[in-house]
């Protein structure tokens, strides 16, 4: 069923229940309406920002795409969620793209001992967002993110063991480095830390290579907390998934001449690494789509976790 929120009024009264659109629900029944899942959408959405309903799909164990519309559709009823749309290249309209609403907001403050925004700071934060020209490249990051939950939930064998989005990845890295994801993965044993840069093609590729400073002088700080925290200290990757085949090309003939990642290494330090993947790949972000640098064998993301170069310790 689609999420337009359009459907007609209905006799039946749990459906009735659910359309509070003209005004909030009352809290404290609200809250005890809530599932797990559905506070774990509201932490999801407080770090990832927005998601569409089938990165919804794949990051959360909902039966089907349908369930998942519907549930969305009753927690934007309630204010929990907000969305918005817009028109695409072909004159249609997208699909719904969610985020956090003012019942929303309040929940995850109250689960965290917090005091709630006011309701005109949330609808703010939902205009900026809607109208951020940010906004593409960050649902394609979470295409990435969602592709490859929706791989681990699948496989016996593979574990997302951590995703943080943007601010977070920052911390992570001690402002030294601003990734757009960081990313923990484990897969037979194997496990590998990247610092996730997605590429939309809207700045130039000497801006791209500018950002191999802030890695190296992670490198040289320990890597980022994940690889600082295990027991033997590791070394970690930094991804790019480029907008097209073409771009990767030229991207990879650049870093070639700029290759930061193979001097010796100082106590303290750690290696890292550098491979890239295309747009046409990156449906499937844990396959053998990541090209490292100086190779020309595409690699599975696990397999990372076994390369070694010049720049591994």
């Amino acid at each position: 069923m689609p999420d337009n929120g359009n459907r007609p009024a209905t006799s039946h009264p749990a459906r009735r229940r659910v359309r509070h659109r003209g005004g909030a629900a009352d809290p404290v029944g609200l809250a005890s309406r809530l599932t797990e899942r559905d506070r774990s959408l509201l932490r999801l959405l407080d770090e990832h920002r927005v998601l569409t309903s089938n990165q919804i799909a794949d990051l959360l164990p909902y039966p089907n795409l349908n369930r998942a519309q519907r549930r969305l559709l009753a927690l934007w009823h309630w204010h929990v969620l907000d969305r918005f749309r817009h028109p695409a290249a072909n004159g249609a309209l997208t699909g719904w793209r969610y985020t956090l609403g003012v019942a929303g907001h309040g929940v995850l403050a109250a689960m965290r001992g917090l005091a709630p925004p006011r309701p005109s700071s949330v609808r703010e934060q939902v205009l900026r967002l809607a109208t951020d020209p940010r906004l593409d490249h960050l649902l394609g990051l979470n295409d990435v993110f969602a592709a490859l939950a929706a791989h681990t939930r699948g496989s016996e064998d593979a574990e997302l063991r951590l995703w943080h989005g943007e601010r977070s990845a920052a911390a992570d890295c001690g402002g030294l480095a601003r990734p757009d994801a960081l990313i923990v993965y484990r897969e037979q044993g194997a496990q590998v830390v990247v610092c996730y840069e997605h590429d939309t093609g809207t700045e130039p590729l000497t801006r791209v290579i500018e950002k191999l400073d802030g890695y190296a002088e992670l490198a040289r700080a320990g890597g980022p907390r994940p690889a600082r925290k295990t027991q033997q200290r590791q070394g970690f990757w930094v991804l790019f998934g480029l907008h097209s085949s073409a771009r990767e090309a030229n991207l990879r003939d650049r870093l070639a001449a700029v290759d930061h990642t193979a001097p010796a290494l100082a106590d303290g330090d750690v290696g890292w690494r550098i491979a890239t993947a295309s747009a046409d790949d990156l449906h499937a972000p844990a396959g053998p789509v990541w090209l490292p640098l100086h190779t020309r064998q595409r690699q599975r993301l696990a397999d990372l976790a076994r390369t070694r170069g010049p720049a591994d310790r």
